[in-house]
């Protein structure tokens, strides 16, 4: 009975130890968010980050997270949130999918933070226990995941992205660029007449380029044009079809 009381009781300490260095670590870590958002060398921005990450690493080997409630209730996807960013973060509003008297417990709140995504999953919201999914897997730029968080507000979530760097989000997501064949400069040959291909490249350059560009490139060879006239070195080739009509510039 002596063995088996203090067997219990050791495993009643272990828990407690558990418990306190859990809180330590939590602590650190906060602290630590708080000397990263105050900083701005990048050196010392380094040195906080790595032991940020040191420390949520520890975090997950003395309080493993426990698995998430599931709920019954019907999942919608978020479509509809909207976004703006201030200094180093960049926030997302997700609001009316809650009434403001309605809680979401910590332990139904899973999000998930990559480089360039995220993902987030709300669990047992509202009477109806409804469950909410938010991924966003092509951001504009780099965040800091370990850096990120999600909020509860009165109508809904906010979920802060830490960024990378310190710079402007023009979009939320990355704009994909459509090939452009257009926008392929000629090939040049070596063994080809310079001139002929300079010819070919300022055609290029008329043939894609905007009303400025065109008027720009069609100004230089009306001059050029003058010089072969008066027979003044400098003088570009045959214009061809691009020479037509800038006798009227």
């Amino acid at each position: 009975a002596v063995v088996s009381t203090q067997s219990g009781h050791y495993g009643r300490e272990t828990k407690f130890e558990d418990r306190t260095m859990a809180s330590e670590v939590k602590a650190n870590i906060d602290e630590l968010q708080f000397l990263l958002s105050q900083s701005k060398r990048d050196v010392i921005r380094t040195l906080l980050q790595t032991e940020l990450t040191k420390q949520n690493e520890l975090l997950k080997t003395i309080a493993p997270t426990k698995p998430k409630a599931r709920s019954s209730g019907a999942t919608k996807k978020i479509s509809n949130y909207a976004w703006e960013e201030k200094g180093r973060s960049v926030k997302i509003y997700v609001t009316g999918i809650k009434e403001e008297g309605d809680i979401i417990e910590k332990d139904n709140i899973e999000s998930h933070f990559e480089l360039r995504s995220f993902s987030l999953v709300l669990r047992r919201v509202g009477p109806k226990n409804l469950n909410y999914t938010l991924s966003i897997s092509n951001l504009c730029k780099d965040i800091v995941p370990d850096n990120c968080t999600v909020n509860v507000s009165k109508t809904g979530v906010t979920v802060i992205l830490a960024k990378d760097k310190t710079s402007v989000w023009s979009t939320l997501k990355a704009v994909k660029e459509e090939p452009n064949k257009k926008d392929d400069f000629p090939k040049m040959d070596k063994d080809a007449d310079p001139s002929s291909g300079l010819m070919n490249l300022m055609k290029h350059m008329y043939e894609t380029g905007d009303d400025e560009m065109k008027q720009t490139i069609a100004k230089s060879m009306y001059e050029s044009q003058q010089k072969q006239k008066s027979g003044e070195p400098g003088g570009m080739p045959d214009l061809g079809d691009m020479g037509a009509g800038l006798d009227d510039l």
